[in-house]
């Protein structure tokens, strides 16, 4: 509101942010996604992701690509039908706050068509109403990256939300969404953004490769992993209990001795 104008405008101060000229949207930009607005934050991404080839979808992408389909590419099947190819990938999905509503909803129906593709969604906090409740439905885990960072510095002024979707696993419950594990380091990469940012890169490339590390455990081991189940059952035996006449002796016994 200070570097909009509206702070100091019951103030008389007509020379600053809207007032001085400048236009709404420079503040509010609804139709740019992340990467138009800060041009830092996809090298400070690719710092984390490693060597993983990651694809930028376009919008007109994200009822083809990001349906694991490859343009142009196709494949004949065992009845001679000619067929989309299809190939899993790490998408990015960077759309404009005034379209996400419409990208996470084919993202949603793309994870359930194709169960082997990593998901990585960035969209800045503005009309956060509209996507938020079926973000956090198809997601695993979302954090929030703090204007002020140095891929999303200060003149941002809303935060950015990134939120992972990774492949299903083989085993019950067949994601990973709500593990103690996961969500673990989705609260410590957010501490670190509060405090100090010396172990940012190494938590955010565990976050990014946990669905690889757990998919070649064993199940059990798995599990105990992710949700830090207890191998083994509780002991089956009875309480010992002092009756309270026994009890009672032994207090009445100590009052004699004090």
């Amino acid at each position: 509101m200070k570097a909009q104008g509206s702070d100091g405008l019951s103030r008389g101060n007509l020379n600053v942010g809207v007032m001085a000229g400048r236009s709404m949207l420079d503040f509010v930009p609804t139709h740019l996604n992340a990467f138009e607005t800060s041009s830092i934050l996809l090298p400070w991404i690719k710092t984390w992701t490693g060597s993983d080839k990651l694809e930028l979808l376009i919008p007109q992408e994200w009822f083809t690509r990001g349906h694991d389909l490859q343009s142009n590419k196709w494949e004949i099947n065992v009845d001679g039908l000619k067929m989309p190819t299809v190939k899993s990938g790490f998408f990015v999905w960077s759309p404009a706050p005034a379209a996400a509503e419409t990208a996470i909803e084919e993202l949603r129906r793309a994870r359930h068509k194709r169960q082997r593709s990593h998901h990585l969604v960035i969209i800045p906090r503005l009309m956060q109403p509209y996507w938020r409740k079926q973000l956090y439905k198809a997601a695993d885990v979302v954090i929030t990256l703090p204007p002020g960072h140095p891929a999303w510095p200060s003149d941002m002024f809303e935060p950015l939300t990134l939120a992972f979707v990774f492949p299903f696993v083989r085993y019950r419950p067949w994601q990973l969404r709500g593990s103690i594990h996961l969500l673990a380091l989705g609260r410590e990469v957010s501490r670190l953004w509060r405090d100090n940012l010396s172990r940012e890169r190494s938590l955010l490339r565990q976050l990014w490769g946990v669905q690889r590390r757990v998919s070649g455990m064993p199940e059990k081991l798995a599990r105990k992993v992710l949700f830090s189940e207890q191998i083994g059952n509780v002991p089956d035996c009875k309480t010992r209990k002092r009756r309270g006449g026994k009890l009672g002796k032994n207090r009445r016994g100590s009052a004699i001795q004090e």
